[in-house]
């Protein structure tokens, strides 16, 4: 009786010792060209205020908005991630003292790839540029389309105007 008493003592100290061990989960590694980021530079003396919205183009050509994905406040330029492959809506603007540039396009996303998305002003127009960077670092100016932003609930966005209602 008392080896068993031994055993059960061992054992419950065994299971208590493996218990309070804390296990630290590796870091997440992403494989290289699995994820598509967007950067959206936002400090600049030139912009006093902006805002961006992205939305995902599903089969009908339309897509809807969410909130203002940037913060209220940064140090530092705004990288997102969206899913790959696919059309991407984006709604941006930027305000400086004397005018406000809001441009509502489209641009298709390829998984891997990063984005980069600025606005600015060039002879009193709102100029669209967005640089696209593959995984082996090659790095393009692409083309982005307009789109359509509905009036009535200005969420919903599409790629022809005629869709919007």
């Amino acid at each position: 009786m008392n080896n068993k008493m031994l055993i059960l003592l061992a054992a419950s100290i065994l299971v208590e010792g493996c218990a309070s061990t804390t296990t630290v989960a590796p870091p997440v590694v992403r494989e290289a060209g699995s994820v598509t980021s967007i950067t959206f530079p936002i400090i600049s003396d030139q912009w006093s205020e902006g805002k961006v919205r992205l939305a995902i183009k599903n089969k009908n050509g339309c897509g809807e908005f969410g909130g203002d994905i940037l913060p209220e406040t940064s140090n530092s330029d705004f990288s997102g991630e969206v899913d790959g492959n696919q059309d991407i809506f984006f709604d941006i603007t930027r305000t400086e003292a004397k005018s406000t540039c809001n441009i509502v396009g489209t641009f298709y996303a390829t998984k891997g790839n990063e984005y980069t998305l600025n606005l600015s002003m060039k002879n009193n127009q709102c100029e669209i540029f967005l640089l696209e960077k593959t995984p082996k670092g090659v790095e393009r100016k692409i083309k982005t389309y307009p789109s359509y932003l509905s009036a009535v609930n200005n969420k919903k966005v599409c790629e022809e105007k005629n869709k919007l209602y």
